[in-house]
């Protein structure tokens, strides 16, 4: 899987950007700009300083806090201090089919089946 320790973005990037309440919001936006722990965001709409923000891109998700916000040219510029990241999401959910159960055969995966074994000894 992926290692990296600093997310990777691209400028002009489509994002789903989710600002937790009162009143929570979910809205879709660009990435502007990135660097470090920082993210700058284009939105239709403000979003208040402090808020606990989600943004969902295709293959990764992060939490942050957004430390600024201002209009600019008919949109919202916010900035977001990223605090935690999960990325590599394609990747884990290809990893984590192995332990599905097989829906033809109803039989589990050899790593679930030995998972089991192991289980009960």
């Amino acid at each position: 899987m992926n290692q990296r320790r600093q997310p990777r973005f691209v400028p002009d990037q489509p994002v789903e950007v989710i600002a937790f309440g009162p009143p929570e919001s979910s809205m879709q936006g660009t990435v502007h700009n990135a660097c470090g722990r920082g993210v700058g965001l284009e939105l239709p709409a403000p979003v208040p300083t402090g808020s606990a923000i989600k943004l969902n891109l295709e293959d990764a998700f992060f939490l942050g806090e957004a430390i600024s916000c201002r209009e600019q040219d008919g949109s919202w510029s916010v900035r977001v201090e990223l605090e935690h990241a999960l990325c590599g999401l394609v990747e884990l959910a290809a990893a984590l089919q192995e332990f599905r159960e097989d829906p033809l055969s109803g039989q589990h995966s050899n790593a679930v089946q030995h998972a089991q074994r192991e289980h009960r000894q």
